[in-house]
């Protein structure tokens, strides 16, 4: 990167060329959901958002969205495990198992 550190302020991370990605619409979005057969209900719990509404909301954008959504999408197609795709919830049990299990 070029900029010199008084101008990265100034960086607009909304621009499409910023990180070579232009971000998705809420076209994509939607499309993705049906993809992985995630409710928009399954969707907001697995991104953390307040609710539903969010998710209705982002659908039916022309404009791109944060980028952060393109980014947690992209982590939730590496999630190990179709249990956090679909909403499952581990038991306590279950979940001190896999964490004995995980190699980080």
């Amino acid at each position: 990167m070029t900029e010199s550190i008084e101008n990265v302020a100034n960086l607009d991370i909304q621009k499409p060329t910023f990180m070579g990605s232009p971000g998705i619409t809420g076209a994509d979005l939607r499309a993705w959901r049906k993809k992985y057969d995630m409710t928009q209900d399954m969707l907001r719990l697995a991104l953390e958002v307040g609710s539903r509404q969010t998710i209705i909301t982002w659908e039916k954008s022309t404009t791109r969205l944060p980028r952060w959504v393109q980014l947690a999408l992209i982590g939730l197609e590496h999630a190990d495990g179709h249990q956090f795709m679909t909403g499952y919830r581990f038991s306590a049990s279950e979940a001190r198992a896999i964490r004995k299990k995980a190699t980080f």
